[in-house]
């Protein structure tokens, strides 16, 4: 077992056993153990974006005082979510998985956080109950993640991205992880801050508070809105990750969609000159997006790993898997081990930039696609469930955005759907379902979109 996952259990359960102790003998404690989750939730979306470590450790925060709260109120039911069915199925099938799995300690590290990843998710959902406790933890994402935009755009000049092979890895330090981050913080600013609905419009007008100053104060603000979203726009380019770039695409496409058609094509002529700007003007960007349909452009523009090679050898080998253990996998996190000892399995190799040759890849601890190792690790089953829960993270906020008239619901379907098109773009190539910087935030924005859905209909009306 990864030692630091065996700390964060040994942690997590002692004081779980306290907290449950204290709940148990104290339950007048209730009120300090539902803010001290809602702390944890604080504490995540503030540092998700800047430190990882640091985030993780507002998820477990937020999970054992969750877990205390629910005692002290002699709750136990599970909280109630669009998204049930398909969560506990899948949370269900990735338990069961650790019966037959190929290496139970990969399982342990891979599953246990797939787990904790839901835990937050029923956390969130619960004690985001309201509208204020709602926007209080988006504006905490928005303010840490301009504070990241900002420094990836900056960092992206200093190593001279542009032109060369280096990559912007943001604060945290991973050019994989910060540009669906980045991508994320985009949809939710167009969301909050950029679109505009005709019931607030209406109401600023029924109360004749339209004069210079507020309109000067929105000048500035979509200005500085539209700042932050291009600095966020460049420096996702600047780290060349493919799938974040498509993330972001659809996620800005179904945003745009949904609010105006005309908005829409705009917005698509924008982007392709956007692109087609960064495409003649850095040849490494170029080299990355058409590797995609010839990868030995990749190794002769820039000298460098054959990566869509190794991407397609990856993927082939975990479909190899999938079709020996079509119903079962091999199980959850256990892709690698399997890998290592089955040779009769395709093995991707990869361009020594040294050599020149085909050489051996080591880089084999996952397929490269959440959606392949779903299949893989977990099964046709496991993928079923999973499909089941993307395709309601669409569906459910399209439907809320077209049948309320409540701006605040508009914005935070409109958001759900941008967010769920990042990720579901991003699990082509980066995220997984135990990507603590990637699967945690959509787990988050999908929490809140339920506890949204939940208010409405407990409104009686149109929240």
């Amino acid at each position: 077992m990864n030692a630091i996952l065996a700390v964060k259990i040994t942690v997590i359960l002692s004081v779980s056993f306290f907290l449950v102790f204290l709940a148990i003998r104290k339950p007048s404690l209730s009120g300090f153990f539902e803010k001290a989750s809602l702390t944890g939730i604080f504490l995540f979306a503030l540092f998700v974006p800047i430190k990882d470590g640091f985030a993780i450790f507002g998820i477990i925060f937020a999970i054992i005082f969750f877990i205390a709260f629910r005692i002290s109120k002699r709750d136990f039911k599970l909280p109630y979510t669009v998204f049930n069915n398909p969560v506990i199925i899948y949370i269900l099938i990735v338990a069961l998985s650790f019966l037959w799995t190929y290496s139970f300690s990969d399982s342990i590290n891979e599953g246990g956080e797939i787990l904790y990843f839901f835990a937050f998710f029923f956390t969130a959902a619960e004690l985001l109950n309201s509208h204020k406790r709602i926007m209080f933890i988006l504006y905490t994402f928005a303010f840490s993640i301009t504070v990241a935009i900002f420094y990836g755009f900056f960092q992206g000049i200093f190593i001279n991205a542009l032109h060369s092979a280096n990559r912007v890895t943001g604060l945290i330090g991973n050019w994989d992880g910060y540009p669906v981050q980045a991508s994320y913080g985009i949809v939710l600013f167009i969301s909050l801050y950029m679109l505009k609905f005709k019931e607030i419009n209406n109401k600023i007008i029924n109360n004749k508070i339209i004069n210079n100053k507020i309109i000067n104060n929105k000048i500035i603000q979509n200005s500085l809105i539209s700042v932050i979203i291009f600095a966020g726009l460049i420096s996702i380019i600047l780290s060349k990750a493919r799938s974040a770039w498509i993330g972001v695409f659809l996620g800005i496409f179904i945003i745009m969609f949904l609010r105006s058609k005309k908005v829409f094509v705009t917005v698509l002529i924008i982007i392709f000159v956007f692109n087609a700007g960064f495409l003649y003007a850095s040849k490494s960007f170029r080299s990355r997006i058409f590797a995609m349909f010839n990868p030995q452009i990749y190794l002769c523009e820039v000298k460098g790993h054959g990566d869509i090679e190794s991407h397609i050898a990856l993927v082939e080998s975990a479909a190899a898997v999938f079709f020996e253990h079509p119903l079962t996998g091999v199980g959850v996190g256990a892709f690698s081990k399997y890998f290592n000892t089955h040779k009769n399995v395709h093995f991707p190799d990869y361009y020594n930039p040294k050599t020149g040759k085909k050489e051996y890849d080591t880089y084999d601890n996952w397929p490269e696609n959440g959606y392949m190792q779903t299949l893989a690790e977990t099964g046709i089953f496991s993928f079923i469930v999973l499909m089941w829960l993307f395709f309601l993270g669409l569906k459910e906020p399209i439907k809320l955005y077209i049948n309320s008239e409540d701006a605040f619901v508009k914005k935070m379907s409109v958001m759900t759907a941008g967010m769920s098109m990042v990720f579901y773009g991003s699990f082509i190539g980066i995220s997984n379902m135990s990507n603590d910087q990637l699967t945690d935030l959509w787990l988050l924005f999908l929490a809140i979109f339920a506890s949204v859905l939940n208010m409405s209909k407990n409104s009686g009306k149109n929240y």
